[in-house]
């Protein structure tokens, strides 16, 4: 028998464990280049230089640029300009770069395009891009934001199989019909670095500066020598951690996309690019603040967005509904003005909301915003995207870097506004509009502001309660690569300070969260971060909770997820600590983590098929909270997955029992449907509050296939509501 003696034990958070700790790797030896060194105390820019008619400008000298740090002038510590395979210092001097540590990545990213022209506008721009004269060590992966994070292609120069993946991703099919190539992809990713020994970018980045010495014959690499394989897949699987929680269409998902894509690459050195096609964003305000963090995380990450506008010229349409909010927003103003007395309309209230909404109605502005602020721009407005397209080459191929010391003496968190301009007239620099002045460690990892003191809070070991919240696991399916767990962290909405807005009639929360899943040895192998604003109704605010989740795949053992959420309004921290324990994979039938369903959201289209939490065709909410009212409108519904081991020919068979103080009270045997095409059996089982006597009691489900068996069991109490 199987024994999933997996629990979750959610308990007051004691850490004994600092903030992590940030060694440096030794660079392998390489020839002497001229180099822009960018210490934890230097800020590093990428800089493109153009005349007015748009050709780059290849002779600048740093004399002849100013560059402004909040309003001051900086002294450029040092400049080169990259271009093509070499690197020239400010002297003059030319040298080769080492290809080892300037990578220049490039990832396509395609939001649905939804009418024939624009997908058909957009497979031609890309093919040109890629197709074009590259630079050195250029590598292209693809990706497609189709109800979730989807994996085309790899990062890769093959040309051939860049048009192939750019061809699916403007094909226009839907989310689930890409989603089994992107999962075969990613597990091929997986099964290259499964003898990988060393994690992270620079580590892996050693590792092929060290292979590439041991297979280099005469100066010059082996045949077959792929010394950036182990790299490149690193970085892709980084990239693809996509946030489960913003797993919804819209402008949400398409901004926890490309962070995503952000955080995978800033580990890397070199220019990074992440070319947007989309047909425009409508950024609503609940999402400023993540769309800001995007922005300032690919500044910090040095990557620049190149934003492409698929819907082809159409300069005045994408203002007219901009103009009729604005028009209706100023007749309402004016007529608020001139009254003196009699009730307000409801078009005078909603004067303000119009106003807003007439500045983000043009769905081109905010994706403009994403590349102009992050040093790239935006194509639009042109039925033949391929000739600004090239420019982006361009500027993959050639470009330059400096770096200066702000002297930052409080590492506040705080904006710092930069700017660079030339003495020379009539030139055009695109250069990153600014970044948060955090501590060096901080930035060495890619932290967010908020992060800092939510991880203070986990590394100082104290029992923190201003904010009470859940934080726990739930194990899905045992595979030979791993175990596959969802990742809960569950706030009551009532936790948190909310701040009126009567403009909207809602109101506005906002919270941080910062969980970290560790092995049994105390090292960080998994963390999730989130930063929620919400606007919510004061019965949303009494009974709703906002429920993060995170899937993961980790290898048997022992581990402890250490979690602390921050009320942003109050200032208030609280944290939690969960642990588990995960067992080898045996061949047979598999179970999942019993979870209490809090919510069920019938009849819900566009589900992901690979979602966990969803029952037939409809969404469902989780809990950790195993504590249920005995009321007579109250159920105690749970949740349960059979993987069906689909080498047995026998079907499986469910039980459940309810034990109490280790007794065995009742057993149910559950009449389970046929298995979907990947071998899940999805379980809902439903009992009446108040059928089940007061108290705690244990529930376990054994699931059996042939002459295999898997159990697990969760504990839950009944309570009486004292009126």
């Amino acid at each position: 028998m199987k024994h999933g003696s997996y629990s979750i034990g959610v308990i007051t958070l004691t850490v004994l464990c600092g903030l992590p700790a940030f060694a440096q790797v030794p660079p392998a030896a390489a020839p002497q280049v001229p180099t822009v060194k960018a210490t934890v105390e230097e800020v590093l820019l990428d800089i493109i230089v153009r005349d007015k008619k748009g050709r780059p400008v290849l002779d600048i000298r740093p004399e002849e640029l100013t560059v402004t740090d909040n309003g001051v002038r900086q002294t450029v510590t040092s400049f080169r300009l990259v271009s093509g395979s070499e690197a020239i210092s400010r002297d003059g001097a030319t040298a080769k770069l080492d290809p080892l540590r300037q990578l220049r990545l490039v990832t396509l990213a395609f939001e649905p395009l939804g009418e024939i022209d624009q997908r058909r506008t957009a497979r031609a721009a890309a093919i040109d891009l890629i197709n074009g004269e590259q630079g050195a060590n250029v590598y292209y992966s693809v990706v497609a934001v189709n109800m979730r994070l989807l994996l085309l292609q790899q990062f890769t120069n093959s040309k051939h199989a860049l048009t192939r993946a750019i061809e699916r991703a403007t094909e226009g099919y839907a989310g689930p019909k890409l989603m089994s190539e992107s999962d075969a992809i990613m597990a091929e990713l997986r099964r290259q670095l499964a003898g990988q020994a060393v994690n992270g970018a620079d580590q892996l980045l050693v590792a092929a500066s060290q292979t590439a010495s041991q297979n280099t014959v005469s100066g010059k690499p082996g045949p077959n020598a792929d010394f950036f394989a182990p790299v490149l897949a690193r970085v892709m699987l980084d990239m693809l951690r996509m946030d489960q929680g913003a797993l919804t269409q819209g402008a949400r998902l398409s901004i926890y996309a490309l962070r995503s894509l952000v955080q995978g690459l800033q580990s890397m050195p070199g220019r990074k690019s992440v070319i947007y096609f989309s047909t425009g964003m409508y950024e609503t305000p609940e999402l400023d603040v993540p769309f800001r963090n995007l922005m300032s995380q690919a500044n910090r990450a040095n990557v620049t967005f190149y934003s492409v506008d698929t819907r082809g010229v159409m300069t005045a349409a994408q203002n007219q509904q901009a103009g009729r909010e604005l028009s209706a927003a100023a007749a309402a103003s004016a007529t608020t003005v001139k009254r003196t007395e009699g009730a307000v309309t409801k078009e005078e209230v909603w004067a303000m909301d119009r106003a807003e909404a007439s500045g983000r109605a043009n769905v081109q502005l905010a994706i403009r915003q994403l590349a102009e602020s992050t040093g790239g721009f935006l194509i639009g407005d042109s039925n033949d995207l391929r000739g600004p397209l090239r420019k982006v080459n361009e500027e993959i191929s050639s470009y330059y870097e400096l770096t200066f010391n702000p002297h930052i003496q409080n590492y506040d968190g705080s904006f710092h506004q930069l700017a660079v301009v030339a003495d020379r007239k009539d030139l055009v620099i695109h250069a990153r509009n600014g970044y948060f002045a955090l501590p060096p460690e901080a930035r060495a990892i890619g932290l967010e502001t908020y992060e800092l003191p939510l991880l203070k809070a986990i590394s100082d070991g104290q029992a923190l309660t201003g904010v009470k919240f859940r934080s726990g696991a739930v194990r899905l399916e045992q595979r030979s690569d791993g175990t596959e767990l969802m990742m809960l962290v569950e706030v009551p909405l009532h936790e948190l300070e909310a701040r009126p807005d009567p403009a909207r009639n809602t109101l506005n929360i906002h919270c941080s969260i910062t969980a970290l899943v560790k092995d049994s040895k105390g090292r960080v192998v998994e963390k999730l971060v989130r930063d929620r604003p919400l606007m919510v109704t004061a019965d949303q605010l009494k009974m709703g909770n906002l429920v993060d989740k995170m899937t993961l795949t980790l290898p048997p053992g022992g581990y402890t997820v250490e979690s602390a959420v921050m009320d942003r309004e109050s200032g208030k921290i609280g944290t939690v600590r969960s642990e588990f324990t995960l067992a080898p994979h045996e061949k047979g039938v598999g179970i999942s983590s019993i979870t209490q369903v809090r919510s069920y959201t019938p009849n819900v289209k566009g589900l992901d098929p690979n979602e966990p939490f969803q029952f037939q065709g409809g969404s469902i909410t989780p809990t950790l909270d195993m504590t249920v009212p005995r009321t007579q409108d109250a159920a105690l519904r749970l949740f349960v997955i059979v993987y069906q081991d689909r080498s047995m020919p026998q079907k499986p068979s469910l039980e459940i029992e309810f034990l109490k103080d280790g007794q065995s009270l009742t057993r149910v045997p559950m009449a389970l449907p046929d298995a979907d095409a990947e071998g899940r059996i999805r379980c809902v089982m439903t009992i009446p509050a108040a059928a089940i006597p007061p108290g705690n009691y244990e529930v376990r489900a054994t699931a059996r296939q042939g002459d295999t068996s898997m159990e697990t069991s969760v504990p839950v109490s009944i309570a009486v509501i004292q009126e």
